[in-house]
């Protein structure tokens, strides 16, 4: 059987989706991808994966939308798949209409985060719910990363209930797992990210330099807690991508100099070493405050044994359990975030027992494994074997 999973990047495609599509290549499926091209698609490509380069743009366009409907109902009728699997908000809708129209008797739709939100304008809120509503008339599953969208789902009427399932998210736990850090190599890897050898308290977040990601309010909670915390580091990790709808760096570049904190920030830029970077932290934080799934990043984090300070936003309040596995604070308020990352690095106790609880729950909840066998559930309930 052949599958075609469709996203806008291909970023979404090498570090969320993959294994998912490893997965279903050990279960003698044939899978593509169809995604904007990129480095990330060059590479993906290298490595034998099978790559339809469509480009998608993420921000909405008519013109722009139609020739991507176009050429991904082209790509689907020429390879005859048997289904299509779409991701992220512009992506979905497009190659769901693109699926329909190249006659696929079997349309499933990811929402990593449904497009209407708590933080969403009125207006927002009722044009992507519309939007979310026309698609599930043509989409035959809709699979979720958190339960909280399915209860909104449901009581919003965005769909028949039984096109729900919760899919959840995963993590790898054996490759995310402290016992396989080497000490000589993690101390290589500080030095060469330039942290500070006085530095003792290490804080980092994942994510796209992007505004809604909240790192300009780490940011100015650092600059609250460096009188406190004069030993302390800042690790933001990841970059930007010349597609972001809102590019970040240069501004996060000019709060960090006008705080007079360059010497307390490090941006590592994208990394292939996750695990090992996520070694060198003594707090994991995410201080987003955009449309969350159930972010990855945050169980990569407590994978690694560490305690977590996120927001209370859908997707990451169902990740960690306030005061157990980390702590829960109001989104974008640097004041709120300061204290309760103030109260993380004066506790070292506090640390371990939240990062220990959140690695037992991570190999209990958020086992990539689950949603292996979630995801081969539901195809198969599709007709797909």
């Amino acid at each position: 059987m052949k599958i075609l999973h469709i996203c806008a990047i291909g970023g979404t495609a090498k570090i969320l989706l993959l294994p998912q599509i490893k997965y279903l290549l050990s279960q003698k499926f044939e899978v593509g991808i169809a995604c904007s091209p990129g480095k990330e698609v060059e590479e993906l490509q290298t490595n034998g994966y099978q790559i339809h380069p469509v480009n998608i743009d993420r921000k909405i366009s008519l013109f722009s939308s139609l020739k991507s409907i176009y050429h991904l109902t082209k790509i689907i009728q020429q390879n005859q798949y048997d289904l299509v699997h779409v991701h992220t908000p512009i992506a979905a809708v497009l190659g769901r209409i693109a699926a329909k129209i190249a006659g696929v008797k079997r349309i499933v739709y990811t929402s990593h985060g449904l497009p209407f939100h708590d933080l969403s304008t009125p207006t927002q809120y009722y044009f992507y719910f519309l939007v979310e509503k026309l698609t599930a008339l043509i989409t035959d599953l809709i699979l979720s990363q958190n339960y909280e969208d399915i209860s909104t789902a449901k009581k919003l009427g965005l769909c028949p209930p039984k096109k729900l399932a919760y899919l959840g998210n995963g993590v790898d736990i054996d490759r995310f797992h402290r016992e396989r850090l080497n000490p000589i190599h993690q101390s290589e890897l500080r030095q060469s990210l330039g942290i500070p050898e006085t530095a003792n308290l290490i804080v980092g977040t994942i994510g796209r330099l992007t505004r809604k990601k909240g790192s300009g309010y780490l940011i100015e909670a650092t600059a609250k807690l460096v009188d406190k915390f004069p030993n302390l580091h800042i690790l933001i990790i990841g970059g930007q991508l010349s597609s972001d709808p809102e590019p970040f760096q240069t501004e996060l570049m000019a709060k960090i100099s006008n705080l007079g904190i360059e010497n307390h920030v490090t941006l590592t830029g994208d990394r292939q070493d996750i695990p090992e970077v996520l070694g060198l932290l003594d707090v994991f934080t995410l201080p987003t405050f955009t449309h969350e799934g159930l972010p990855r990043s945050i169980l990569e984090a407590m994978a690694m044994g560490l305690p977590v300070v996120t927001t209370d936003i859908r997707g990451c309040r169902e990740a960690v359990l306030q005061e157990k596995t980390g702590l829960i604070v109001p989104s974008q308020d640097s004041d709120r975030l300061a204290e309760a990352l103030a109260i993380m690095l004066s506790n070292p106790e506090l640390r371990e027992a939240y990062g220990n609880q959140g690695r037992r729950r991570v190999t209990t909840e958020y086992n990539e494994d689950f949603v292996f066998e979630r995801l081969t559930k539901y195809y198969q309930e599709l007709g797909i074997n």
